[in-house]
């Protein structure tokens, strides 16, 4: 009964502080192949503000629309004999992984894979479609939009993110043992004015770690000569665990790799210089996300990113508790400047969050409750859930009027 209360105080609120956005997170991926033209295809028809998708470079230097560099999980790769003998080891961002890597593969060559489902035992039903779709260029998703903007006037934004920036560029190998030695960021860079035909009005670029962000926003970005286009870029940083749970060796989700590797070198890099100014505890052993919800991190957040787009299990887990971190993280975050999109809300068991009995709430009455507490925006595998779920709990979009 408590539950149901709770409920319904918040189904009869007033509309939403503001109105959040619905970001397709590797488009509607839970239906779909994740990152292929078809799941963001869905994702536009289901109404989504953003499609989000990952990048990864081949080894002539185009980028794919891939969540990891290494293929095996979201693609057929492993099963086409002709590559059979690129399946090697590497150690990206301190873990070590076994299987075929982008960065060894042309982009002639990829085009030979096909995506599949790469949580088949979670959506068997999206793993029927494995083997139908093509691997993605960043051009490609660019037409997409740009079709998707002439045929129904609606201008839908890219969130982009860039994988393992500081592996690609300094820490990475390629098959022969050489050096990767691609900056991935400003490839990005260089694509996207190469394409700015195709543009839409709004980009975010994401990325997990810090000194790439901090050079977008001080040098590159201002160098490129897209920010006099009619394009808005917005830099978001991603954070991951923010409790530690997950420092390497253990993992590498609590702290950012460019600063561990940066740390090894005996050159410090620029931006950890400058960022070390405000947050001296970037230069210190065991820095991790965390230390950016601090008040020096805040302020040092605010230097180069636009935004933040933390683990939503950090910020809460149960409904019916005050969601204190989620607040105090909303407050610190529009003090400093800056929106807040977590990740990533799924309708699937185990990814829900509990109600006070224990019991799994839905994702459309999480996404309600979320929205009423004033969130800029969310990273979902089911956009249409979400829209939904906008409509009730927001009624109307401010902007509108």
């Amino acid at each position: 009964m408590r539950w149901l209360l709770f409920m319904f105080s918040f189904n009869v609120a007033a509309a939403c502080p503001q109105w959040p956005l619905v970001i397709a997170h590797r488009g509607a991926s839970g239906y779909l192949p994740e990152h292929t033209l078809a799941a963001y295809q869905q994702a536009l028809q289901q109404g989504a503000d953003i499609i989000e998708a990952d990048l990864v470079p081949t080894k002539d230097g185009f980028l794919i629309s891939r969540h990891e560099n290494e293929l095996t999980a979201s693609t057929n790769i492993a099963d086409i004999p002709q590559f059979a003998s690129r399946k090697t080891r590497k150690i990206v961002d301190g873990i070590a992984q076994e299987g075929w890597f982008s960065e060894d593969f042309t982009l002639a060559e990829l085009k030979q894979v096909k995506a599949r489902e790469s949580m088949p035992a979670l959506r068997p039903q999206s793993a029927t479609f494995d083997g139908q779709f093509d691997l993605l260029t960043l051009p490609d998703i660019l037409q997409l939009l740009h079709r998707h903007r002439l045929e129904t006037g609606r201008d839908v934004g890219l969130y982009l993110e860039t994988k393992h920036p500081t592996y690609f560029s300094h820490a990475g190998l390629r098959l022969d043992g050489q050096t990767i030695g691609i900056d991935i960021t400003k490839l990005l860079l260089d694509q996207l004015w190469q394409h700015q035909a195709l543009l839409p009005a709004d980009i975010y670029i994401q990325s997990f770690e810090i000194t790439n962000l901090w050079q977008l926003k001080q040098q590159w970005l201002p160098q490129s000569g897209l920010v006099n286009h009619k394009t808005k870029f917005h830099l978001i940083q991603l954070l991951g665990d923010t409790e530690q749970a997950y420092m390497l060796p253990k993992g590498n989700f609590s702290e950012p790799y460019d600063v561990v590797y940066w740390r090894q070198q005996t050159t410090a890099h620029p931006a950890l210089t400058a960022l070390a100014k405000t947050l001296p505890t970037l230069k210190q052993p065991g820095f991790h996300y965390g230390d950016l919800f601090t008040a020096q991190g805040w302020q040092t957040l605010a230097s180069y990113a636009d935004g933040i787009g933390p683990w939503r299990s950090n910020l809460y887990q149960r409904l019916d508790q005050s969601p204190m971190v989620l607040t105090e993280v909303q407050k610190n975050a529009r003090q400093a400047g800056l929106a807040v999109h977590p990740y990533t809300f799924r309708v699937e068991s185990g990814y829900l969050t509990k109600s006070i009995d224990g019991s799994e709430v839905s994702l459309a009455q999480e996404l309600e409750w979320l929205f009423q507490q004033g969130i800029d925006g969310i990273f979902t595998d089911f956009p249409d859930v979400a829209i939904q779920a906008r409509a009730k709990a927001c009624h109307k979009d401010p902007r509108a009027h």
